[in-house]
Order: C-alpha cells, then structure tokens, then sequence
C-alpha cells in the first residue's frame, strides 16, 4: 500500500487525532528507520524514547518470535512464566516489593492514583488529594490528564475528577504551603517531558522526598519517559539517593513492545486487594518476554554504562557545538534524554522538520524545546552527524 493511500484512508476513517510527518516507515535496523520510499533516517526520537534497544535487536526479536510461538495471552486469571520472571527482576534488588503490570504510563500511573484513594478509605484519613507540579505530563486518561499541570491537555474534558492540586516545579516552598490535611501523596517527575525537558534539582526532589516522609504522606515519581536506563541508571531518582513509595515506567519497559508497570513498596504495595483493581492485555507473556531482554540487559549486561557514555558524549556535543547561538536558551537533562530550549523566534517544531528533510528524527515539547532521546545503542559517529546537521541549520538561521 503506498503512503498517498494510506493518507486517504487516514483522512476518511481515522480520528483526527495526529499531526502525521508525510512519511510511513517500514522496516528499522539499530538506529535507523526506512521509509516507504526506501529513504534512511537516524533515529534520534526512538518512537518517543521508547525503541531502547534500537531496531531489529536480535535478543529482542528472537524473544519476541518465540514467545508468539508459545502463547501471547492468557489473561491474569491464571499464572505465566514471563510474568514471574519479570516480575522477580523488577523487585530482585528489594526497591518494591509489589509490581502491577499493564500496557501504557497512564494506565500505569491510574494505579498510583488508585492506591492512594484505597489508602485513604482504608483509614478514614481523608487524604485523597495529590499534589502534582505545573507543567507536568502524567496521561491522557481523564484523572491523569487531571494530574497533568497543563490546563491545555485538561481543559477541554471538564467536569475533570477532583482530588488534585498544582504547585510550581522546583519550587519546595509552594509544595509544603500546598500541603493541608487531605493532602495524600506527592506526585511528580524527576524530568518534566512534555513541560520542556526540565530536570528536577537535587535540593529539590530530595527535599520533596524527606517533607513527605515528615508529613506521612506517598511520594510517587513518575519516571514513565526517564526510568528503565534513560538516565544512564535504572531509575532516574537513583541519581537523588531517595526512594519514593511508588514509581510508574513504561516506554522503554519492552522496547517497543507495550507494556508498563507500577511498582509499590510499604502500605502502597499491600494497599490494593482483588476487584479493586485489573487489566486484561497487562503483563500478558509476549510483553513481559520482551520486557525480561530490556530489562536483563540493563541488570546484568553493559547497557546502563553504554547510555551513560553515550549519553555524555551527546551533552558534550549539544554543548561544543550548538550553546554558542544566542537563540538557543539552555541545553539540558541527564543521560540519553536531551532538551534544548530555543529562543521563541526560532520554530523548534520547523527546525526538527528541517532535521526530516536532512535524514535525522528528533523531537519536540514544551518551551519551544527539541527532544533527543535516541536508542542507547546510538554511536558516537551517529551523534556527530546529527549535531553537525544541528550546527548547520542553526549557522544559517538569520537571528
């Protein structure tokens, strides 16, 4: 089927739901993708960090082949083995000691809104409310895009669930003034995705996680977009020294393959009782048998040293080449997840279609910021050709 059929049959039939590049790939292989067409792009967006382990990984692909030879589904009335496994992985190291499975980081953080509700009816606390930050990006379900601090994703769906409250990022002084008596969990990012690649400071979240511990209450971080290695460790608030009560992932979790999990430890892991919550496609054998190679990898193989150094050399590049152009405001995040926030004059979204044309993918989101979040089998042969393609728009941009 060629690419103008399939935008006739999108623009009849499917929801307008997309602002699709005209482009429909085919076929992917480590870190490229090729199109319809037969052009090659560098992958520099990995399906919205999702695509870890790059395209055509051999483990993955072979997991996956034989896995569907087997059985792909089963529901969760009875017991699978790839679910065990991945589910002795995730707790092996003794952070949770509970893990609830299912396919998408909205589904996955409704759980972490669910566990604190139960928490609060199990004990007449009252506690319902959670405080989320401004500008964050938590789901598109309707309480997660309640929890999202972004009235634009929000606003639209009203009457929107009650039980949450904004409070500016980075800012622990508004959080403990937010903090009244119904107050039962603190919510946030250890990086802001769509709020524009905004790393939470040190002072910051670790004064969250201790001002939680203070009032009694859950600190849940949503590391939906930075966990399973992003940041060159398994969990980004590994490079904070804290332990919240609950941590959400997704994306990365099976490769490509979807699937994400809430993992608990302490009340919020023994909070949730049968009925109370479920999922009939979650932690099915075909997803948790491609989330145990991602997730072995980054265990027991190389791989998170790999993201960290790649990850430095492309902070090193961005930097080298690129923070010299007075219109580009800041270059930031941590490991393989990148932003840079351009000046308003200059179309973050105009220069990653610039990008396109020149065969490399990347991204966008919030303050006018480009996304780079690669595969992290990304080379550095890979990355000096993209920022040099970076370098090369930015040097004939009249500002």
């Amino acid at each position: 089927m060629d690419l103008e059929k399939i935008r006739e049959i999108e623009k009849e039939h499917y929801m307008k739901l997309f602002k699709r590049s005209h482009i429909c790939f085919e076929r992917g292989e480590g870190c490229t993708l090729y199109d319809t067409a037969g052009h090659a792009y560098t992958d520099f967006f990995g399906g919205i960090a999702v695509n870890c382990l790059g395209y055509n990984d051999p483990e993955l692909v072979e997991a996956v082949r034989v896995q569907a030879g087997k059985l792909m589904h089963t529901s969760n009335l009875y017991y699978n083995v790839p679910q065990a496994e991945l589910t002795e992985r995730l707790t092996r190291d003794g952070m949770f000691s509970r893990v609830f499975f299912c396919n998408s980081g909205a589904e996955a953080n409704e759980c972490a809104i669910k566990i604190v509700r139960k928490l609060a009816s199990m004990t007449g606390s009252g506690k319902t409310t959670i405080l989320t930050a401004n500008e964050s990006f938590h789901g598109r379900t309707l309480a997660t895009v309640t929890a999202t601090g972004q009235d634009k994703y929000s606003a639209p769906f009203a009457p929107l669930p009650a039980g949450f409250r904004h409070v500016p990022f980075n800012d622990l002084d508004a959080l403990r003034e937010a903090t009244t008596p119904d107050v039962g969990a603190i919510m946030l990012e250890c990086i802001q995705g769509e709020g524009g690649l905004r790393p939470a400071t040190y002072d910051y979240l670790v004064g969250a996680y201790a001002f939680a511990k203070q009032k009694g209450i859950l600190l849940i971080l949503d590391e939906v977009q930075t966990g399973t290695g992003r940041t060159g460790k398994f969990y980004c608030f590994e490079h904070y020294g804290i332990q919240p009560d609950i941590v959400t992932l997704a994306k990365g979790l099976g490769g490509g393959v979807p699937i994400a999990c809430c993992l608990a430890r302490g009340e919020a892991a023994e909070a949730l009782c049968p009925g109370d919550h479920g999922t009939t496609f979650g932690g099915n054998p075909l997803a948790c048998a491609a989330a145990n190679v991602v997730v072995g990898k980054l265990q027991d193989g190389d791989l998170l040293d790999r993201v960290t150094k790649a990850g430095d050399y492309l902070a090193d590049s961005l930097s080298r080449k690129l923070a010299r152009h007075k219109f580009v405001l800041d270059i930031r995040g941590k490991g393989l997840l990148r932003g840079i926030q351009l000046d308003e004059k200059i179309s973050a979204t105009a220069v990653a279609g610039m990008m396109m044309s020149l065969g490399v993918i990347i991204g966008t989101c919030g303050h006018n910021t480009l996304r780079i979040a690669p595969p992290y089998i990304i080379s550095e042969a890979e990355t000096d050709d993209m920022t040099d393609k970076l370098e090369t728009i930015f040097s004939n941009t009249n500002i």
